[in-house]
C-alpha cells in the first residue's frame, strides 16, 4: 500500500479535536450520573439496570481514555511512524476493548428487553442475578481477551481489521436489529390489546405500557446504534474489497471521521437512557433535589 500520508488541515484538526474533546466530556459526566443514580437508588438495582451499568462503564472508559487519545493522536501529534512505533497496538487495543465492551454490552441490554416483552413470565426464571453477573463478566473477559490477537500481526493486515468490524460491529447489529423488530412487533400488539383490557386489570395494563416504553426506548438505542456505528461497517467492507484504496486517505480522512462519529455513541446512550426511562428520571429528579437543599443549607 501507498504510504504517503495525506493531513488533515489546520482547521479540520481543530474541529475534530473539539468534536472528541465535546463527546468525551459529555460521555464522562452522562454515564458518571448514570453509575452515581444506581448506586444510590436500591429501586435501581434491578436486572435490567445491571446491563445499562456495565453498558455506562464501557462508556465511561470510552470518555476517559479514548476521546483524550483519539484527539492527540489523530488531531494534534500527527506524527505516523512515531505513533506506529511506539503507541499504536497498545491503543488499538484500548479502542478494540472499548468497542467490544460497548455493543456486546447493548446485545446485552436487547436481549434483556426482548425477553422481558417477549416471555414475560419466565423472566425472572431465565435472567436471575447469578446469569446476569455471568454474562455481563463474559462480556467484559471477551473484550480485554479479543483484541489481545493485534500484538501478533502485521500492522496493514485487512483480514485482521475485517475480522474486528464483522465480531465488534455487524454480529452486535444484527442482535440487536433483531430483538428491536420482534420487541416492536409485540409492543405494537400489546398496545392494541390496552384498548380492550377492563379497568379490573390496571396492574396488567401499566406492566404493558412500561414493556412499551422500554421498547420505545430499546428501539431509539438501537436507531442511534446503527447511526453511529454503520459508517464504520461500511467503510471496513469499501477497504477490503477495494485492495487499491490509498491507505493513508482510507485511514487518515475517512476513518478518523468514522471513528469520531462511532465514539459519539458513548456520549449519547446516557442520555437516552435517564431521558427515556421514567425511573431514572424520577430518581435524578428526588437526587437533584436533596443535593439541591443540601447546598442551600
Amino acid at each position: 500500500m501507498n504510504s504517503t500520508r495525506e493531513e488533515f488541515s489546520q482547521e479540520e484538526r481543530i474541529v475534530l479535536a473539539a468534536w472528541f474533546s465535546v463527546t468525551g466530556l459529555v460521555a464522562v459526566i452522562g454515564n458518571t450520573v448514570v453509575l452515581w443514580l444506581i448506586a444510590r437508588n436500591h429501586s435501581l438495582r434491578i436486572i435490567s439496570n445491571f446491563f445499562i451499568a456495565s453498558l455506562a462503564v464501557a462508556d465511561l472508559s470510552v470518555g476517559l481514555v479514548i476521546n483524550p487519545v483519539w484527539a492527540t493522536v489523530r488531531c494534534i501529534n500527527y506524527d505516523e511512524d512515531s505513533y506506529l512505533k511506539t503507541y499504536g497496538k497498545a491503543i488499538d487495543y484500548l479502542w478494540i476493548h472499548t468497542t467490544v465492551a460497548t455493543t456486546f454490552n447493548l446485545c446485552c441490554i436487547s436481549l434483556d428487553r426482548y425477553i422481558a416483552i417477549i416471555h414475560p413470565l419466565r423472566y425472572q426464571e431465565l435472567l436471575t442475578n447469578t446469569r446476569s453477573y455471568l454474562i455481563i463478566a463474559s462480556v467484559w473477559v471477551l473484550s480485554f481477551l479479543l483484541p489481545c490477537s493485534r500484538f501478533f500481526v502485521r500492522d496493514d493486515s485487512i483480514e485482521l481489521w475485517l475480522s474486528f468490524t464483522i465480531i465488534t460491529v455487524l454480529f452486535p447489529m444484527i442482535v440487536i436489529v433483531f430483538c428491536s423488530m420482534r420487541i416492536l412487533k409485540a409492543s405494537a400488539t400489546q398496545s392494541r390489546r390496552i384498548n380492550v383490557v377492563t379497568l379490573q386489570n390496571q396492574e396488567s395494563v401499566k406492566r404493558r405500557k412500561q414493556n412499551l416504553k422500554a421498547a420505545k426506548t430499546v428501539s431509539t438505542v438501537v436507531g442511534l446504534f446503527v447511526v453511529c456505528w454503520l459508517p464504520s461497517l461500511v467503510t471496513s467492507f469499501t477497504q477490503y474489497l477495494s485492495k487499491n484504496v490509498v491507505y493513508s486517505t482510507m485511514y487518515h480522512k475517512v476513518w478518523t471521521t468514522v471513528e469520531a462519529v462511532a465514539f459519539t455513541s458513548a456520549a449519547i446512550d446516557p442520555w437516552v437512557y435517564c431521558l427515556r426511562n421514567s425511573r431514572f428520571y424520577e430518581a435524578f429528579n428526588r437526587s437533584f433535589r436533596v443535593r439541591r437543599r443540601q447546598i442551600m443549607v
